[in-house]
């Protein structure tokens, strides 16, 4: 189906070819072209034959596609379920495992979106590398925060990373970890709500 949009996409575009073309898979899967280069987008000429083959392990937005419309319609029924934007959990999925449902990190946070044995027990989760569990217990931790910290998304985000205890300690405010403001900084510049 990808090939086919693309296809469509290039085809579109072919009157346009003497200019720069870019494209982007966004974080709810969807081909954007674009006519500048802008972050995450890659150059193409759509009267330039390319082969068929994979893309470079470097190319993480293209390699990523199949999974995100694999669980899309997982993260929308979580997303519903707890009253989170599809769209903030499509980005959170992809900074916290790039759609990879079996990631576990250095800190044992385990599923597509790396959850924490502690907070799995808390949100109800048996099993967190059950795609549909991990995003429900995820999408309710996710709500829980945003309610905990009145809407405000960089908190949110925040102790969702690093935990609510981290910010509360830093008074409400980002805590000063280089991972967790990276952190911060990746899920926003992804989440188009």
């Amino acid at each position: 189906m990808m090939r086919a949009i693309l296809a469509a996409g290039l085809l579109a575009a072919a009157p346009l070819a003497h200019a720069d073309i870019h494209a982007l898979i966004d974080a709810d899967g969807r081909l954007r072209v674009l006519d500048q280069a802008a972050p995450g987008t890659h150059p193409f000429n759509p009267l330039v034959a390319r082969p068929a083959a994979r893309p470079a392990a470097s190319d993480d937005a293209v390699q990523r596609l199949p999974r995100a419309e694999m669980f899309h319609p997982l993260i929308v029924e979580a997303g519903q379920e707890a009253g989170v934007d599809t769209a903030l959990l499509h980005a959170v999925v992809q900074v916290e495992s790039g759609y990879n449902p079996r990631a576990v990190s250095r800190a044992g946070a385990a599923g597509l979106m790396q959850l924490m044995p502690g907070t799995a027990k808390r949100f109800g989760v048996s099993d967190r590398f059950d795609p549909q569990e991990n995003l429900r217990g995820g999408a309710s931790y996710l709500a829980w925060l945003r309610q905990h910290f009145n809407g405000n998304l960089e908190l949110v985000l925040a102790a969702y990373n690093a935990g609510e205890g981290a910010v509360h300690r830093h008074r409400n405010q980002v805590p000063p970890y280089a991972e967790t403001q990276l952190y911060v900084r990746k899920v926003i510049s992804l989440y188009r709500p």
